[in-house]
């Protein structure tokens, strides 16, 4: 304790010294719709404008107009940041390729990584096109002197800029380990470390596990050729020149790549420097007392307690179908159920079930009566379990959320997972009892909470020290091993090396057998020799 002591102040001193001055940083946000990437985004942007620091966010025309993000954010974002918007067409939003289009969440339910990723990239190549286009938004970007960009992993046309002004670029990851490109987080050993999905894998995989592992892995890679080929076939023809392999090269000229890890639910694995975790940032360090509205609802629940229902908000509507099992099993319930749900209210729905569009979420989960969690496991969800000792019931839908899910159940046992294509009310209620009627859950629950909060620097400090450190130093590319990505396969796993054992040994065991059978031949000669001769 004593020595994390000395290590916390160390770090604490260093970050108050280390950077005095204010710098120009370009912050790009994941902006297909709102969610929890663009939320965490905007945060650490607030977490810079509080250090001093000016921020210019880049997004789509269309982003603040959306409804979710105007009751999220504010109706105005260049009140907080100085905004460069690029142009975008009108829109259906019934239509459009974004998380305000419910159907179009919807096509992604119970679909692989890899036909997900393939949905996706049209959006990825959408609002790449937009960004290029937009010759307005490049000159203001060629005008601004920049001293860092800060951008999403899933965002594209960052790394354009990264590399055509010569800026340098941290990476985020929402989603920690299982980064969306393969190549951010290099898979070191595929004998322990999962390539993305399936999700059900741990670090102790049997052969066959192990074989897919790899062939995902390859898989994956493939796929994102394809689509890295298409991105910078276009930015070519917008004459950006050599800087358009950046968008496939970024993760050779990142800074640093900052993920959403923490060892209390992630399996160990190797990483290199310049691979930071920053561990649940998003967390408030202070909750705020309920209003009166949310106080009289857990008072009114009594010993029973509530439960917290929230599918994240990408998931607020719901088919029918979905959304009355839901409303089965939570009227079974003897707690009462706070969900945050927007969608029409389904049938069956029991009058221990409360519902609206908005809950204050954390400062429910820190409420000693909440008893449950029941989560789609989203990134930031699933780190507000952990912070909170909140035990969970876990119903996945797609992209991390299996593997969120699976992590808070079988590495941190603190609650259970109920998959969607398998639910049925009494499926889902069954849990739920399970859980909270079993300590175990909570205990479990307790122990991740105390080893997530063992940090020698709290998770925002480590944030802003890092984001200093890169422009103090004018990037970071100290950290990151340039051998590493210039090796090729041969090179990367050895495979010249043990080709070359194995052809020394095939040698030398030749030149053994060739001796063995010539001096078995001599000594046969020998003995036929004494023998013709007696």
């Amino acid at each position: 304790m004593k020595n994390m002591a000395l290590i916390k102040l160390f770090l604490l001193v260093a970050f108050c010294l280390e950077f005095s001055g204010s710098s120009s940083i370009l912050l790009a946000p994941f902006d297909i719709g709102y969610n929890s990437r663009i939320r965490n985004t905007l945060r650490i942007g607030r977490m810079l404008l509080q250090a001093g620091h000016e921020v210019t966010v880049v997004v789509s025309d269309r982003i603040q107009n959306e409804p979710l993000f105007k009751h999220a954010e504010g109706s105005n974002l260049d009140i907080a940041f100085r905004v460069l918007t690029y142009k975008t067409p009108a829109y259906d939003p019934d239509t459009a390729q974004s998380t305000v289009n419910q159907e179009w969440i919807n096509s992604q339910l119970y679909s692989p990584y890899t036909t997900l990723l393939q949905i996706l990239s049209q959006a990825f190549e959408q609002n790449l096109k937009f960004a290029l286009e937009d010759k307005d938004l490049w000159n203001e970007l060629a005008s601004s002197k920049f001293d860092l960009i800060f951008a999403d992993e899933a965002v594209f046309f960052p790394r354009l800029v990264s590399a055509y002004f010569d800026i340098p670029m941290i990476v985020y990851s929402n989603w920690g380990p299982m980064s969306l490109d393969a190549n951010f987080v290099p898979k070191f050993n595929l004998a322990f470390v999962h390539a993305f999905f399936p999700a059900t894998y741990t670090d102790e995989m049997t052969f066959t596990e192990r074989f897919m592992n790899v062939v995902e892995y390859w898989r994956i890679k493939w796929i994102w050729y394809d689509i890295h080929n298409r991105f910078i076939s276009f930015c070519r023809g917008h004459d950006y020149g050599d800087a358009c392999d950046n968008i496939r090269d970024a993760y050779k000229t990142i800074s640093l790549f900052m993920m959403n890890r923490n060892d209390a639910i992630h399996y160990p694995a190797p990483y290199m420097p310049h691979i930071i975790s920053v561990e649940g940032f998003f967390v408030k360090s202070e909750t705020q007392p309920l209003e009166k509205e949310f106080s009289n609802i857990i008072k009114k629940a009594g010993e029973h307690g509530v439960i917290v229902v929230s599918f994240g908000s990408m998931l607020r509507r719901l088919d029918p179908k979905t959304s009355e099992k839901f409303a089965g099993a939570f009227a079974a319930m003897p707690q009462t159920v706070i969900w945050s749900y927007e969608g029409p209210l389904p049938k069956g729905l029991g009058n221990n079930t409360i519902v609206k569009k908005w809950i204050p979420q954390e400062d429910l989960l820190a409420h000693p009566s909440t008893k449950l969690l029941v989560t789609q496991c989203g990134s930031s969800v699933s780190f507000q379990a952990l912070h909170y000792a909140m035990p969970t019931v876990g119903v996945p839908f797609f992209w991390d959320q299996s593997f969120n899910c699976h992590k808070l159940t079988h590495k941190v046992k603190s609650g259970k997972t109920v998959l969607l294509t398998e639910m049925t009310s009494e499926k889902l209620s069954n849990a739920m009892k399970e859980v909270i009627g079993d300590k175990r859950y909570k205990d479990n629950a307790n122990k991740a909470a105390d080893i997530f909060h063992s940090q020698p620097i709290d998770p925002k400090k480590k944030v802003m020290y890092w984001i200093e450190y890169v422009i103090k130093h004018k990037g970071a590319h100290h950290l990151r091993s340039d051998a590493e990505n210039n090796l090729n396969m041969f090179q990367y796993y050895l495979l010249d090396i043990i080709a070359l054992v194995v052809c020394s040994l095939v040698m030398f065991g030749g030149v053994v057998a060739i001796v063995v059978k010539y001096l078995i031949q001599y000594i046969l000669r020998r003995l036929n020799n004494k023998t013709k001769k007696d």
